[in-house]
Order: structure tokens, then sequence, then C-alpha cells
């Protein structure tokens, strides 16, 4: 594994420090300077891992939050994405700025029989809140063609701002013709597209991400208040799962789903599966296997000493630099530079005990894995000290007196 570096000093303090408060509010402005030495964002393999076992998906892909890919199979191969679609009505929807409060008419959509629909009459007025929340919570059909007519007038209107968005974002192998994603030749997305459509709602959209964690919502459709159910199987029983959409057509099922544990974030999409449990049980598959891939790499202990700094009463005694905490990050094998940027006080700032001195970040790809709280602990006398030496915390890099 590589490692490569990049510092950058705080101003060097002008008197010495005499409360922690005030060095405090130093470091703080430190911190805001904080740059991330980045390694190009690729494909990462993990030598010597079998691929995980998928037991229906034709088409799957399992990402990190920045976009490394970490196992794909026919990621470009087109499929409809069924309800899926619902995620990117979302973000059109969002993207408006219409009111969430505001109050929507309900326009019968005629989507049939069989489509599932919270069940909204024309006599209904839902909030444009309660809409998005059956739309993608319960994936209620009715209330996403409802959410297109009162953001654009007509559905017609609002896919032809799904396929300008999708073209924003980089999906170059989607096509929208509905705002709910029932089954039509022309409707179709990949496996890699939808993740980073994902990603991008994540990102960019907190009400989504808020929205797609909830197990259930309710709603007042035809005069009568009702509690309707996620269609996610995942949620609350997989661990760290954050959603975020199923889908399901006659040729097939899907699953867009998110999770986060140690500070990974991974996005999964699944397509052309043949049951409702096969999609659920190729993304456990996929997130188990990420998450098992992944390394524990412990980076810093409270008892290592980092550097020797003078002492603010006494310069015949030094004060002992450590991390404040002890810290494992979790690294993919093989996946790239492993970097960080670290901001601390200059050399031969003078310094007491309990003061922070700087922190450090640690990325992989583009992935920040955490951050490593620099501070002074204890006094020692002025002398020959076994100082503890790795790239992050090495004498030369903080120009330790």
């Amino acid at each position: 594994m590589r490692l490569s570096s990049a510092t950058r000093l705080a101003p060097r303090a002008k008197r010495p420090q005499a409360s922690c408060a005030a060095f405090a509010a130093c470091l703080v402005a430190a911190l805001g300077i904080l740059i991330g030495v980045l390694a190009p964002t690729r494909a990462l393999a993990a030598d010597g891992q079998e691929a995980p076992t998928l037991t229906e998906a034709q088409a799957a892909i399992v990402v990190d939050q920045a976009g490394n890919v970490l196992f794909s199979k026919n990621a470009d191969q087109e499929f409809p994405m069924a309800s899926i679609t619902k995620v990117m009505t979302a973000i059109v929807a969002l993207d408006s700025g219409k009111s969430l409060d505001d109050v929507c008419t309900i326009t019968d959509a005629n989507l049939g029989g069989e489509a599932q629909a919270a069940g909204y009459v024309e006599t209904d007025t839902p909030t444009f809140r309660e809409l998005l929340n059956a739309m993608l919570v319960y994936s209620a059909n009715d209330a996403a063609y409802n959410v297109a007519v009162n953001v654009a007038g007509s559905e017609a209107a609002f896919v032809e701002r799904m396929n300008a968005k999708a073209q924003e974002i980089g999906m170059t192998h989607t096509h929208f013709v509905n705002s709910h994603g029932l089954e039509d030749d022309a409707h179709y997305s990949s496996a890699e597209d939808l993740v980073r459509m994902g990603r991008y709602a994540f990102e960019n959209y907190p009400l989504i991400s808020q929205t797609v964690h909830q197990t259930s919502t309710v709603v007042t459709a035809n005069g009568t208040s009702t509690r309707l159910y996620s269609t996610d199987a995942l949620m609350g029983v997989y661990p760290g799962m954050r959603g975020i959409k199923t889908g399901k057509v006659s040729t097939g099922t899907t699953f867009l789903g998110a999770s986060e544990r140690n500070n990974v974030q991974l996005f999964t999409a699944v397509l052309g599966c043949t049951t409702d449990e096969g999609r659920f049980t190729d993304t456990r598959s996929l997130m188990d296997w990420a998450y098992q891939t992944y390394q524990q790499r412990l980076v810093a202990r409270t008892g290592w000493t980092l550097a020797l700094h003078p002492y603010a009463y006494d310069l015949g005694l030094r004060v002992a630099e450590s991390p404040m905490l002890d810290a494992t990050f979790s690294v993919w094998p093989d996946g790239g530079y492993l970097s960080y940027t670290t901001t601390r006080l200059c050399a031969g700032s003078l310094l007491e005990p309990g003061a922070l001195t700087g922190a450090t970040t640690w990325e992989q790809s583009g992935r920040t894995l955490g951050s490593v709280v620099l501070g002074t602990s204890r006094l020692v006398r002025r002398s020959s000290w076994p100082v503890f030496s790795l790239p992050l915390f090495s004498e030369t890099e903080y120009g330790a007196s």
C-alpha cells in the first residue's frame, strides 16, 4: 500500500498559550485549511478475494461514497429500473423549489389496477411532503404521478426534466418515459447509472436520505388516514442499512441500496432479479462482501509520543505530543494511495499540557477514512527521547525540536 502526505502549518504562536481555550480557537482556524491529497478515482479490486455470490442479479455493482467501484457485473447493461425511477422523480421535484407544505391537487393517473398506489382520489388534498413520502417509502405510483403533475403541469413536461437531470449527472445508459417506473421498453437504466444517482441524491438532498430511511409513513387518501409501510425489507434488519429504493416489473425485480458502517458508506444496485427476496439476498451479499473485505488499520494510539515541544514556563522541560484518541480505519486492500493531510502549529511553539496541537485526516482513493486530533499530554525532561516515527507522525514532517 502506497503512502503520500501533505502538511499545512498554522501561523506561529506569538506568545505562550496561557489557556487551552485560546489555543483551541487558534486550532479551529487551522482545521479550516485541511486539504486532501487525492489519488485518482478508479475501479478497485482486492487481490486474492473471491467475488461476492449472486443468486439472481443479472447486473450488479457496489461502490463506496467516493464512487470507487469495488465490484461490478454487467454494470453498463440496460434493464428496466422499475420504481427506482422515483429517486429521480424526487430529485427533480426538489429542484423545482416547491414548498413541502404546499397543498397539491390529485389527478387520476389511470395506472391500472395492479399498480401499487396509496389510493388517492381527486377530492384529496395532500401536501407535497406527503406525496414525496408515499412515493419514496411505500412506492406509491399515484403519488409519483401527482408529484410530476403538481411540479411541471404534466407528466410529459416533468419527464423532460428527468432526462435532462440524468444527462447532467452523467447517467449515460438511462432514459425515462414516466415518473413512477411502470414498465415501458423505452424506460431503462444500468446498475452503474443507478448507484451514481443514489450517491448524488444522498450527497445533495438530505430530505431524500432521511425519507428513504423511514420504515413507514402516514397518508390521508380517499378521506382516510392510513399507515403505509416501506417496501425495503432490509431496513431495520440489515446493520447500517440506510435505504434507498425497490423496484418491480413483470420482467424482474430491482433494488438500489445504501448502508454505512465504520465510516464506510456503500451504494449497491442489482437489476434483473427474478424474485422479491432475490434482490435483497444479492444486495446483502454485495454489502457483506465489501465490509468483510475492508481491512482495519490502526493509525493512532494515545500512548504514542509523536513530538516534543518547548514547555511554556520552563525551557528545561518538553511537552509530549500524542494522538488524543486511538484510531482504527477501514482500508480497502490494494485500493490505491493512502494519503493524509496534517494541520498543526509551527515547530517551536511554546505549549503546556492539555493543549490541542493539530489534526490529521486520512483518505484513500477519494474516500475520507477519518481524522486524528493531536494534543499535548505530559511533561518530560529535555533529553534524548525515543520519539515514535511513522510517515503520518514523523519528526521530520512535524519539524519538532
